[in-house]
């Protein structure tokens, strides 16, 4: 466990009438409240983190880091040697290949005024719960450094704006000890675990300058909040933390504060220090674009994914047809000729649907509502109930002519017909075993469903894989091959099932997708596409009809 000690920390107080802020450099008109109140919390020594805390894996990270200034005092010097020095250092932690280094604030414990009035001066330390940066005036910073600059004197140019804007960008800071001689004891710096903070607590935060409105997030308190600091903090370290992340899923907002440590008497040390502040710039990125077709079950489940998920505006995506699939600018996509497809921000191309959900699930674990369960047992569970339906219903494991996967025995034909090759083609035998295949893991399925949904009380990425491929058993099993209607019907054998199916069906995103695979299949059924099965079923001398 990590030791700690109880601290005072400073959280916003909303007052109402009036909006969350200050006023900056201008008396203003009294329209603005900046309240706190003092709540006590653990504060926990970070440098016992195993593993150690990351820019990606909690906003922040301790890097040793000496620098060749001499005197942080002298503007000059600051920008000539140590904002390429933080350049450097940013570019490390963040793999960005381009950083700027816009501006810095020299900081003292005992200095009233929070704002420097110039690069050389020292302003006071933050003793209050906030973040640089919010959803809006990170974008709005970045425009404002172009039009009017920074007040170190950086301005960007309209070609360093544009580019920015269009890909991804990081605000990152870096707060250093700038006292050579003692370890940062008075006011140290500490930094949240922006997992630990849910939305709902962020709170609007105004700056009203004379010539401009800016915005941070204050913080509402909640118990569940981690806090953290690395404890006497010397000159070769750097803190490094994100305060804005053009991204939507990671870390993108990190809280800190300066806080009065219990163990601080009248002979501390004061605390000097500097923080930097940066833009981290990735290229003009791609949105992940995702090839999908209406009636693959396979596809399907990603759509469903990205539905509730809520990233139909994060993810591109194209619904492909049957010649697509041998496009030679598809196949460098997915040379298998099937779908799903997918090509990431970077370009990379990636193919196999639970590889793709895989991906996105771990890019996007923090945007919308979880599909795991949570405990190690449940998302083993989940996983065993994908396995089981990939490798037994819909996937061949092999590329190579004639050999089908389980599903394919409801549609695909005998022999070369209008609606497959003769490579696709199954035979009689080949038909009647996958038939009993199906019926073999339907008791299973059942079997392992606990309702309402297969897991339990929530929806999962086993709900989404098997429900498409259940639409296919829906509309072909009892239509063509004689089956009751298990699904719709609960006293025909599968009662748990046809629960599920019908809880399932009734969220608005299922829904859709079960009516787009179905329409699909009524029209091939007019084109005829099952005629030539329904042929091969008056051979007595196999079993075609379950139970």
């Amino acid at each position: 466990m990590l030791s700690s000690v109880p601290v005072k920390l400073n959280y916003q107080k909303e007052v109402p009438g009036k909006r969350v802020g200050r006023y900056i450099n201008h008396p203003g008109k009294g329209e603005l409240a900046d309240e706190h109140i003092i709540v006590e919390c653990p504060m926990h020594d970070a440098r016992g983190l195993v593993p150690a805390a990351t820019l990606e894996s909690k906003g922040f990270e301790l890097s040793k880091h000496p620098t060749k200034v001499t005197n942080f005092k002298d503007a000059g010097e600051v920008k000539q040697i140590y904002y390429p020095e933080m350049e450097a250092l940013v570019k490390t932690l963040t793999g960005a290949p381009k950083v700027i280094v816009f501006d810095h604030t020299l900081r003292e414990s005992g200095v009233t005024n929070l704002n420097a009035s110039n690069a050389a001066a020292a302003a006071g330390t933050v003793a209050r719960v906030h973040c640089d940066y919010s959803d809006k005036s990170g974008p709005e910073r970045v425009k404002t450094l172009f039009s009017s600059g920074g007040y170190t004197g950086f301005k960007m140019t309209e070609e360093e704006r544009d580019a920015i804007l269009k890909g991804r960008f990081a605000f990152v800071n870096v707060w250093r000890n700038i006292d050579p001689t003692v370890p940062v004891q008075r006011m140290p710096l500490a930094v949240a675990d922006e997992k630990t903070i849910p939305k709902e607590d962020f709170v609007e935060y105004e700056m009203n300058f004379p010539e401009r409105v800016g915005q941070n997030y204050a913080l509402k308190h909640r118990d569940a909040h981690k806090w953290y600091y690395y404890p006497k903090m010397t000159q070769e370290e750097c803190l490094v933390f994100k305060v804005y992340e053009s991204r939507p899923s990671g870390a993108r907002f990190t809280f800190h504060t300066a806080f009065e440590h219990p163990d601080t008497t009248d002979s501390t040390p004061t605390r000097k220090s500097c923080e930097t502040r940066t833009i981290a710039i990735w290229p003009e990125l791609r949105k992940p674009f995702f090839f999908d077709m209406i009636h693959s079950n396979n596809a399907a489940r990603i759509r469903l994914w990205i539905a509730f998920k809520g990233l139909e505006d994060e993810i591109d995506s194209k619904m492909i047809v049957y010649s697509d699939l041998q496009n030679p600018e598809y196949l460098k996509i997915n040379p298998l000729k099937k779908v799903p497809g997918l090509t990431t921000e970077e370009g990379e191309c990636l193919f196999e649907s639970q590889v793709i959900l895989n991906y996105l699930d771990d890019k996007y674990k923090d945007v919308g509502p979880t599909l795991y369960p949570g405990t190690p047992e449940l998302n083993a569970k989940v996983q065993l109930l994908i396995r089981v339906h990939d490798i037994y219903i819909s996937s061949p494991n092999c590329t190579q002519p004639n050999f089908s996967h389980t599903q394919g025995c409801m549609y695909l034909p005998p022999f070369e017909t209008p609606f497959g090759s003769a490579e696709r083609a199954m035979d009689r035998a080949t038909r009647a075993a996958k038939l009993a295949e199906i019926w073999k893991q339907l008791n299973w399925l059942e079997e392992q469903c606990v309702g309402p949904y297969l897991t339990g009380s929530a929806v999962t990425l086993a709900d989404f894989t098997w429900m498409p491929t259940i639409v296919f058993m829906e509309f072909m099993l009892p239509r063509v091959f004689g089956w009751s209607d298990i699904f719709n019907d609960g006293s025909q054998g599968f009662p748990k099932l046809a629960a599920w199916y019908k809880e399932i069906r009734s969220h608005s995103a299922v829904a859709k997708c079960h009516q787009d695979i179905w329409d699909f299949w009524v029209k091939k059924e007019i084109e005829g596409q099952f005629d030539a099965i329904r042929a091969e079923l008056k051979d007595p001398g196999f079993k075609w009809k379950y139970p």
